[in-house]
């Protein structure tokens, strides 16, 4: 249970570095607005609908 948690975490924590240095990688090409609008369209798009659906679920097992 514990070494699933430390898992979740770690991936939680892979997203925004890699967010990260995708906007720093835009931001040595010049187009950083480009890069962080980019950036949080992806954001919105893939990672936080999984996000909200992990909660969501652990939310009804709850209430179960």
């Amino acid at each position: 249970m514990k070494s699933q948690k430390i898992i979740i975490y770690f991936v939680i924590a892979i997203v925004p570095v890699f967010v990260l240095l995708t906007v720093l990688g835009d931001v040595a090409e010049g187009t950083e607005g480009n890069g962080i609008q980019q950036s949080i369209e992806w954001l919105t798009t893939y990672v936080l609908p999984w996000i909200f659906l992990y909660w969501f679920i652990k939310l009804v097992r709850k209430i179960k």
